[in-house]
């Protein structure tokens, strides 16, 4: 059944109450906040960082050409913010820009090798964040998680209705 919601989350809170949706959409804002903040202060420990993973990583693993705006675009983040983050890594060796023969207003962006071996060292820190997130967890409750989550992102950029909803959700 689709969530459906008669009081507004502004409502149901001036009121000290919570619903099993709001808790869930809270936890799992602190958990992604909580698992940043951890990630960044292991990475810390190397001269490194949550966002410059996510930059290196998106080039890394994206097949083919790859824009500042492609990479932007998978990651949802602004392209100014990936433009200032590709000119550092550029600055460091760690990234390269190649103009598009197609298209000389972009530049096309690969791993040096000398980021290549810093994305290496960022996944043998970030595979211990993780695993210690993880830990307990079967592989059927990752499937399970993942389905969940893929379905919440793939409707990040669906159209939504802004007519209110009939059936109620009761606070918990």
């Amino acid at each position: 059944m689709p969530h459906r919601q008669s009081s507004t989350s502004f409502e149901v809170y001036k009121q000290g109450g919570t619903t099993r949706e709001i808790r869930m959409m809270i936890d799992f804002v602190l958990l992604v906040r909580g698992f940043r903040n951890k990630l960044d202060e292991e990475l810390r420990k190397i001269g490194q960082s949550a966002a410059r993973m996510e930059t290196l990583a998106a080039i890394l693993n994206m097949q083919g050409d790859k824009s500042q705006s492609d990479v932007a675009r998978r990651l949802r983040i602004e392209g100014a913010t990936v433009t200032r983050m590709v000119d550092i890594l550029s600055k460091e060796g760690l990234v390269e820009r190649t103009p598009d023969a197609r298209d000389r207003r972009v530049n096309l962006l690969s791993l040096t090798p000398a980021g290549v071996d810093t994305v290496e060292r960022i996944f043998t820190i970030y595979d211990r964040v993780r695993g210690h997130m993880l830990e307990g967890m079967d592989a059927d409750q990752i499937d399970e998680m993942t389905l969940v989550l893929e379905s919440m992102i793939g409707r990040l950029d669906m159209p939504y209705s802004d007519e209110p909803a009939d059936e109620p959700v009761s606070p918990q």
